[in-house]
């Protein structure tokens, strides 16, 4: 029928189940879409266009691409078609697009999909209101909010990137991660839905039961377990937190690893740690510090720092911790500073052991032995006990040297400050004695079983000998200061800490207040 008004054609065949063949001896341009199916067809010819109206069954085909609606509009000249209703996408039997309407370009193949957008392949879900999709690149888009489902894992996000052909996506703007184990707050994201694997791109947050991690780079492994955490990372898992510059953890074995200025904190236990390489193993609960670490307990309003090569922890099952340090030991305390070769503390007794070669000071007073303790009660050092070749010299004053030797010597400490000191067996002593003007008078040699010491303002007050003491005693003008020294006297003031810092290699973090 021609209505010249109107100036076009219309041509309407009415046919049930009306099927569109093709002439075998055509040549069929594969780029061009194809009508394949449609229950009405209205063609229509306008300025030299040609347009297909098509309603209900529609079935269109380009390729490996066949999309079905209820209706569409075709443009050939264009080879742009805009569908209407139930439309679905289904792209080489793999990747399959659903929304109420769509533009698709034959030409780019890009289509636009949208309200009530669904897009499916064989490892996850997009659902959408609006989602770009261009089949030649292969990528899928969206950027006005849209969810992610894989099995268990749902993901939304602002924005978001899918590579079908490498089953990768990127996410960005919002991005929020719900997974059984863990969720996940991100800027950005990859996600690998084949692997199950999330990469971190940028400041990320991962929760679980138990923790939280923050990282600016990394990745986890949903499937095996493995996860990855760099750049400014922080482990929260209270009452214990852990800074460190990478963390690696497999949950498999219950190995976790972590990497660069380790800095670790225990409020409940009043420790803070400090490390350059760490390893724990949640399942024997022992964590491993090497490449020099430093630990420090807070003991009132001051903190006992313990350094050395290698420090490693363990904690029974009830929680009960014990600690080795081991190799070019140092500690270092305001008030207290030692040496030794290997150190081990224990929960249960709440005390130190210092082995091989152990120094300790204490303002002016020098311990050694070949096997020394120290004692920590109420958070506080309460006792220092040397066993065998007890050794205490006491720095009166320049080359003047209080001496006690003994077979087992104790000193007690009131307010962290050393008060009284005990020497049993085999005990020899040399002090100095002072008139009442404080000057001094002459020195006291003595040998005896058992000898007190008492100290006041850090030195020597008042000596006591107990069980027949043998004594000699010289005036000032009648000795050589460098001859009244017991056998085996060396003071090793130049090997005494002399702050904290001492304790630190170059590489590990600056310690905090």
């Amino acid at each position: 029928m021609l209505r010249k008004s109107l100036l076009f054609v219309s041509l309407f065949v009415f046919c049930t189940g009306l099927v569109f063949g093709q002439d075998p001896l055509a040549k069929k341009d594969s780029n061009k879409i194809e009508i394949q199916h449609a229950e009405y067809l209205d063609i229509i010819q306008y300025h030299n266009t040609q347009v297909n109206s098509l309603v209900h069954n529609v079935i269109l085909v380009q390729k490996d691409l066949t999309l079905y609606c209820d209706s569409a509009i075709l443009d050939k000249a264009s080879n742009i078609a805009k569908v209407y209703g139930k439309v679905h996408f289904n792209k080489a039997d793999s990747v399959h697009a659903y929304a109420d309407s769509a533009i698709y370009d034959g030409n780019l193949k890009f289509a636009e999909l949208f309200e009530r957008v669904k897009l499916t392949d064989k490892q996850m879900v997009i659902t959408t209101d609006h989602l770009s999709y261009d089949m030649q690149s292969h990528v899928a888009t969206y950027h006005e909010g849209g969810t992610v489902t894989d099995g268990e894992t749902k993901l939304t996000s602002r924005n978001g990137y899918y590579y079908t052909d490498t089953d990768d996506a990127f996410f960005k703007d919002s991005v929020f991660l719900k997974h059984p184990k863990y969720s996940l707050e991100a800027d950005t994201l990859r996600y690998n839905t084949a692997l199950d694997r999330a990469y971190f791109i940028g400041p990320t947050t991962i929760y679980n039961t138990e923790s939280t991690v923050y990282c600016e780079r990394g990745y986890y492994d949903s499937e095996t377990g493995i996860a990855v955490f760099n750049q400014n990372t922080h482990l929260i898992n209270t009452p214990q937190e852990l800074y460190a510059d990478s963390l690696f953890y497999n949950r498999e074995t219950g190995i976790g690893e972590a990497y660069g200025h380790i800095v670790f904190t225990d409020t409940a236990q009043n420790v803070i740690q400090y490390s350059n390489i760490a390893t724990y193993d949640e399942i024997h609960n022992v964590i491993v510090s090497t490449g020099g670490s430093v630990a420090g307990y807070v003991l009132d309003n001051d903190t006992l720092f313990i350094g050395g090569d290698t420090i490693r922890t363990m904690q029974d099952s009830l929680k009960n911790r014990q600690m080795l340090v081991y190799h070019h030991v140092k500690i270092y305390k305001s008030d207290l500073q030692g040496t030794c070769d290997s150190l081990a503390y224990s929960d249960l007794d709440s005390t130190i052991r210092l082995y091989g070669l152990p120094v300790m000071w204490s303002d002016s007073t020098q311990f050694s032995a070949d096997t020394i303790h120290m004692l920590i009660r109420d958070k506080a050092l309460s006792e220092i006990h040397l066993f065998s070749k007890g050794f205490i010299i006491n720095e009166d004053d320049s080359l003047i040297y209080n001496q006690i030797k003994g077979r087992k010597i104790y000193g007690y400490f009131v307010d962290d400050e050393l008060r009284v000191i005990k020497a049993i067996g085999n005990g020899e002593s040399i002090y100095f004695g002072k008139d009442d003007d404080d000057q001094y008078i002459g020195v006291n040699k003595m040998v005896c079983s058992e000898i007190y010491i008492y100290l006041e303002n850090k030195k020597f007050h008042r000596i006591s000998f107990i069980n027949a003491p043998k004594a000699e005693f010289n005036p000032m003008d009648k000795i050589r200061l460098k001859d009244l020294q017991l056998d085996n006297f060396e003071w090793l003031y130049e090997k005494r800490p002399k702050s904290r810092e001492e304790l630190f290699p170059e590489a590990l973090p600056l310690q905090a207040e």
